[in-house]
């Protein structure tokens, strides 16, 4: 589902009235997919170098965490099968996580945190968190940015301060990503995290915290350049001075 909810205008850092109607708009878009399905294995304790093997495989290690589980549960999963969940349903799908030796029940689980290599950023661990489809849970959703604002086309600059926010919701609520249309905004122009309006769920954050705003470049190489300038003239006239002085001199 896509919802373009009206939105107040952003605010403004100079002194003039903002335009009618809304300067941005927000797009967010929720899990209306069918639930991608992932077959997972218990596993036990692992060395470092059975983890190799296992990943060598395809295979990633991976841990389930939730308030309703008693401490984690180690199991293990193909990396194919959850590349393809999260390519399909972002990084918020909600994953029905298929046990074996669980009977025909699914856990619902979402991706915590991933552990990658630092040089080759392949991925050695997962987190899952089981969650409940009536509770509500606190994640990060990414914030994408739609347009070219009317301000930078006239010299501004665009800045986005955050990637991400905060949102409270029930996990079926929570979107893949929150769109934000950037094309009405001028210089001067802030969007700030009390702007932002999440259908059903909750913006967690300080209201005027600045997300994205269109500023003036800084001009500071311009004005550091007239010093520069002056010091030439100085010089210039200072060389023409003795060169006059040295002319009487041989004139006389």
């Amino acid at each position: 589902m896509t919802a373009r909810p009206r939105l107040k205008a952003p605010q403004r850092e100079r002194a003039s009235p903002a335009p009618a109607g809304d300067i941005f708009q927000q797009e967010s878009v929720t899990q209306t997919m069918e639930r991608p399905r992932i077959q997972a294995e218990i596993r036990p304790e692992l060395t470092k170098s059975a983890k190799n093997a296992l990943r060598a495989a395809g295979i990633v290690p991976a841990a389930v965490y939730g308030s309703k589980l008693e401490g984690s549960l180690l199991i293990q999963l193909k990396l194919a099968d959850l590349t393809r969940a999260v390519k399909e349903g972002g990084e918020n799908v909600i994953i029905d996580l298929e046990i074996q030796g669980n009977g025909s029940k699914s856990l619902p689980v979402m991706v915590h945190q991933v552990q990658r290599d630092p040089r080759t950023r392949r991925i050695l661990h997962v987190d899952l968190r089981a969650i409940s489809l009536d509770e509500k849970i606190t994640t990060t959703v990414p914030i994408h940015l739609e347009g070219e604002p009317v301000g930078v086309k006239q010299g501004g600059i665009l800045d986005q301060l955050h990637s991400e926010i905060s949102i409270t919701a029930l996990p079926q609520h929570v979107p893949s990503h929150i769109t934000l249309d950037v094309s009405g905004m001028r210089v001067g122009d802030v969007i700030r995290m009390g702007d932002i309006r999440v259908e059903n769920a909750e913006v967690v954050g300080q209201a005027d915290d600045a997300v994205v705003m269109v500023r003036q470049p800084h001009v500071g190489h311009v004005e550091e350049a007239a010093p520069v300038a002056v010091a030439e003239e100085s010089a210039e006239e200072e060389s023409a001075e003795e060169q006059s002085e040295a002319e009487q001199s041989e004139e006389s």
